[in-house]
């Protein structure tokens, strides 16, 4: 709202409709911001949102990132057994690995997850039709050996 919301106000008084209340006071007419104080702004907020990303990267976290989850199979307590053999990676590997519990995970879905950078969604929707398809193929053809 760099030009004090005078945009929207021109276009509200083309269509005759009046601003809804609760955006009353966000949207009230004020002075625009000057140029210089405005790309100041964009500056800081550029910077902001880099060492946002930086630190959120930094921590392995997904979010802001494009994500698509594909539906794989469903856990099965007979195939999928708690491994003893298994050393846990760091804490948290550990903390998820004895979590596990093949009776209370029996039924639960197994999904693929794709994740990708901010702004990359149509490159995680073409990997994820391509999995999808892939995983298709095979379950047809493991429902092809059984019959046969």
């Amino acid at each position: 709202m760099a030009d004090g919301a005078h945009d929207v106000h021109q276009q509200l008084d083309l269509s005759g409709e009046p601003l809804v209340p609760p955006l009353r006071e966000s949207f009230q007419l004020r002075d625009p911001i000057p140029l210089l104080e405005y790309q100041d702004l964009t500056i800081q907020g550029k910077a902001y949102n880099e060492a946002y990303y930086d630190y959120w990267n930094s921590t392995g976290d997904d979010d802001g990132y494009s994500a698509a989850v594909i539906p794989v199979t469903k856990a099965d307590k007979s195939i999928d057994k708690f491994d003893h053999e298994y050393q846990p990676l760091n804490d948290i590997d550990r903390q998820n690995w004895e979590a596990y519990d093949p009776e209370t995970y029996d039924g639960a879905p197994v999904g693929l997850q794709i994740v990708a950078r901010k702004w990359e969604e149509e490159k995680v929707w073409a990997i994820a039709k391509i999995l999808d398809m892939a995983l298709k193929e095979n379950k047809n053809q493991d429902i092809h050996r059984n019959v046969t």
